[in-house]
């Protein structure tokens, strides 16, 4: 990532392995990034708290190190400033905050930080709010409540079991044929451009068995009153959608399918089945997107609606105009609603 952080020495890696076990263990099984050689210690941290001179032998000061240290951790700033100093604004690293320095439409969407003005559009970095629709006690909200920083073998380095979850993590498999039951599958993982881009990701699967291990179920750690079976107490109707008797009380994230919603009357089959330019994200085991009004196993889940980090809307809600193949170029909700509920 950083030049001067590649000619580091062994004994130098010895010493930060001792300290950093506080923090976060590294995963022999990182998948996405922050591992090996992607990573190095001294990208983020720093023995000393001094940096007069650079690894690579120029001048200092570490443009990372920032005033008001020395910070926990060994760290160079504090924790998610560390994250952003490599992930805000820069064209060689994904950006997540605010608008987008690269090229691509953003997977997971923009974070904001609190104090931007802009708190309300998606997870704000820094906030103590109660989680909607959660009982997480919120420290303050960080990158690593989401993201192990030393990787891990899941998407994205998700953590498991986020706030108050248990049994919740994400899987992925990278290539162009789908196998196994893994929760997404990326197309590719090279260009970066390519990687983390929104047209590169399918949603696979939202549950195995008694396992939760989709995205829907993964953010149910924090908001879990938003998630859940069909039929639940907090959900409202049921495991085959709205018969009439049971109405939902909360919208669906996992269970009922579009064909499910056609027979019950709450998807229009004459819309979400034609040919439209772009469509909302939708999990299908098979695949296969939109398939048939008889037979199609597209889902909602969070990420139809919502963009994980969040976007320039208000709720982090993903607007998209589904006359353009351009992604998320909508400008209102209407929109995204009537791509399923045309009525």
């Amino acid at each position: 990532m950083l030049p001067y952080g590649r000619a580091y020495s062994g004994i130098r890696t010895l010493i930060f392995s001792g300290f950093l076990l506080g923090w976060s263990i590294f995963s022999a099984g990182a998948g996405d990034f922050h591992y090996a050689n992607t990573l190095l210690c001294s990208d983020c941290h720093v023995i000393h708290y001094s940096e007069t001179h650079l690894y690579g032998g120029g001048p200092g000061p570490d443009p990372f190190l920032a005033p008001g240290g020395p910070f926990p951790y060994l760290l160079k700033n504090t924790q998610s400033q560390i994250c952003l100093s490599c992930h805000d604004g820069r064209t060689d690293t994904p950006d997540v905050r605010g608008t987008n320095t690269n090229s691509y439409v953003r997977a997971a969407g923009q974070l904001n930080v609190q104090g931007d003005g802009v708190e309300g559009t998606g997870h704000t970095l820094g906030s103590t709010a109660a989680p909607p629709g959660g009982t997480w006690s919120n420290p303050g909200l960080q990158c690593q409540h989401c993201h192990d920083p030393h990787g891990n073998a899941y998407y994205r380095n998700l953590v498991p079991n986020p706030g108050t979850g248990s049994g919740k993590y994400v899987t992925y498999m990278t290539g162009t044929t789908y196998s196994g039951t893994y929760a997404i599958q990326q197309l590719a993982d090279t260009p970066m451009a390519t990687h983390y881009a929104a047209s590169n990701i399918r949603y696979r699967q939202t549950q195995v068995s008694s396992t939760d291990f989709g995205l829907s179920e993964w953010c149910s750690g924090c908001h879990g009153n938003f998630h859940g079976a069909g039929g639940a107490a907090n959900m409202g109707g049921s495991a085959s959608g709205d018969t009439g008797t049971t109405p939902w009380l909360r919208h669906p994230t996992r269970d009922v399918t579009m064909a499910e919603g056609v027979a019950n009357q709450h998807i229009d089959p004459s819309h979400w089945f034609s040919a439209l330019a772009s469509r909302v994200p939708v999990v299908s085991p098979s695949g296969t997107i939109p398939g048939t009004a008889g037979t199609s196993d597209n889902e909602v889940f969070c990420g139809s609606c919502h963009k994980a980090h969040g976007s320039p809307n208000r709720k982090g809600l993903i607007f998209d105009d589904e006359t353009t193949a351009t992604l998320e170029d909508g400008t209102s909700m209407l929109q995204t609603c009537q791509q399923c509920h045309y009525q």
